[in-house]
């Protein structure tokens, strides 16, 4: 959604760090401008035991050449008195990594407010199923709840894969995630973890090893009343990938944290536009190894975002103007500070629990299109 080429000659010698986007002067810009208002976000976390569907899809392209997208979806069914079924569907595509889960909880109530469960992993391919159990704690209005699950991905992937692979030690997939509430003020979180994935190949003449891990931590924090909303959001994921081909050994870790603060304040006297004021700081460091040489990456990037937001009955537009400092410095060589910033426009209708956005831009700076994005909210 938001890959775009380097825009000084200056930074050509930090493309050395290869399959990253902290290289991308603009990344980080456009994915400040393409997340969605923190209000649908929040509806969307406060959707997740308490409706019955919620569904979030997200696609964005800077060229219109590659598209990146967040596909996500629950289900939360009510089976007999004391069991219910939860089921998640995860399809998000970026530059960085790829995520294609599907997970199901079978809960058992055994005390007020406690369920128990067995947690599965369906199998798209025959070594793809994973096996667990869950446990969820929440209120009877399912407002207030934490769930946490851990499951054995690819379960027994050793006896049953048809790639001729080999573990060292099963790969286990921790997830937690929660809310609370207390009238205008709320706090939702997410954990998504997953242990070493290392796994060798014996027999094979291009790839014979392979290694990933994934840890995702989301945090935000909101105060919302008629007139004023204010939202905090913590947002870390670090990645891991490794490659033998050919004897030879490709390797990525990479760590991406940003702190984001918004605030919609109320309507200016007279005018039905609201000012929406923003502040980012989002630090990152990837290292790589090609070939025996190893190449650490960093990046620091303060943001900010003004912007005006007019809301109708079923109808809001959005104008602003968001920049970034992105500062770039590879180990042994120059340091780089671009200027960016970017311009944009959206235009977001609601039906009940169905909100549909979207949204252009352009690079004031680059004097080019800034890519567009589309996202739909669907409760029921």
């Amino acid at each position: 959604m938001r890959r775009a080429l380097l825009c000084a000659a200056a930074l050509l010698p930090l493309r050395a760090v290869a399959a990253t986007t902290l290289d991308d002067p603009t990344f980080y810009l456009h994915d400040e401008v393409y997340q969605p208002p923190p209000r649908r976000m929040a509806q969307w976390e406060a959707g997740q035991l308490a409706r019955t569907g919620n569904v979030w899809i997200d696609l964005g392209s800077v060229d219109g050449a590659e598209y990146d997208a967040i596909e996500r979806g629950v289900v939360n069914l009510e089976l007999a008195t004391r069991f219910s079924f939860h089921g998640e569907i995860r399809n998000d595509r970026d530059p960085d990594v790829r995520v294609t889960r599907a997970v199901a909880d079978l809960l058992v109530n055994v005390a007020p407010g406690l369920w128990l469960g067995a947690s599965g992993v369906p199998a798209a391919r025959k070594q793809d199923y994973g096996v667990g159990g869950s446990v969820l704690f929440a209120s009877a209005s399912r407002a207030r709840y934490l769930l946490a699950r851990l499951v054995a991905d690819q379960f027994l992937y050793n006896r049953t894969n048809v790639d001729g692979g080999t573990r060292a030690s099963p790969v286990l997939h921790a997830e937690a995630e929660g809310r609370w509430e207390d009238g205008p003020w709320s706090v939702a979180g997410s954990l998504d973890a997953t242990t070493e994935s290392e796994t060798s190949f014996p027999s094979a003449a291009l790839v014979t090893f392979e290694a990933s891990s994934r840890r995702e931590l989301s945090l935000h924090g909101r105060y919302a009343v008629s007139a004023l909303e204010l939202d905090a959001r913590f947002d870390v994921r670090r990645l891991r990938r490794a490659q033998t081909q050919l004897g030879a050994t490709s390797a990525l870790r990479q760590t991406v944290a940003t702190v984001r603060l918004d605030a919609l304040l109320p309507p200016v006297a007279g005018t039905r536009w609201r000012p929406r004021l923003g502040l980012r700081a989002l630090t990152g460091e990837a290292t790589s190894e090609e070939a025996g040489i190893a190449s650490t990456l960093t990046r620091r990037e303060p943001g900010a975002r003004i912007a005006a937001r007019r809301e109708g009955d079923t109808a809001a537009w959005e104008l602003g103007y968001a920049l970034a400092v992105p500062v770039l410095r590879q180990t042994g060589g120059a340091e780089a500070a671009p200027y960016q910033d970017i311009v944009y426009g959206s235009t977001e209708l609601a039906f009940g629990l169905i909100s549909i956005r979207a949204l252009f831009s352009w690079e004031l700076r680059n004097a080019r299109f800034g890519g567009a994005n589309a996202n739909v909210l669907m409760q029921f």
